[in-house]
């Protein structure tokens, strides 16, 4: 499983204007799942992110999480115009942020899908792509083609 098998392209977003860890944590919440199930996703990302920064790096980040109110794992792509403090180790605000929250049982599953993200997320050609993006459809385009670069 890969992360642009379980990416829509109605859970890609370009240049939403967000101020704070939290909110963009809120908003990608609220990308990857219906009303009723956004809480615990926050939920899961929040508590993940309270032990440590999900930032890799070179302005990208990749909060995760695992609920126990999911069926099927789900993600979410964020992209934002200014960056935003992230607590990255580089010290480098983030602009990019790869979400993924997967059913508690999916162990395994979660591992893969988060070294896929962080793979790429480590080649800065393709940070470079996806910055100059120019809209959310392009966007979701070019992570829809990581599934073709295994």
């Amino acid at each position: 499983m890969r992360f642009s098998d379980i990416l829509t392209s109605d859970s890609v977003v370009a240049d939403q204007r967000l101020r704070s860890r939290g909110a963009v944590l809120e908003a990608l919440a609220q990308l990857m799942a219906p009303p009723d199930q956004a809480l615990a996703l926050l939920e899961a990302m929040s508590e993940r992110e309270g032990l440590g920064s999900t930032a890799l790096g070179q302005g990208f980040a990749l909060p995760h999480g695992r609920s126990s109110v999911l069926e099927r794992p789900r993600a979410a792509f964020l992209r934002l115009p200014q960056p935003v403090s992230f607590g990255a180790a580089d010290g480098r605000p983030v602009d990019l942020f790869a979400a993924i929250v997967t059913p508690s049982h999916f162990t395994a599953e979660h591992l893969s899908l988060l070294a896929d993200v962080a793979t790429r997320a480590a080649e800065p050609a393709t940070l470079a792509r996806l910055r100059a993006a120019p809209d959310a459809s392009a966007l979701y385009a070019e992570l829809a083609e990581w599934g073709q670069l295994a």
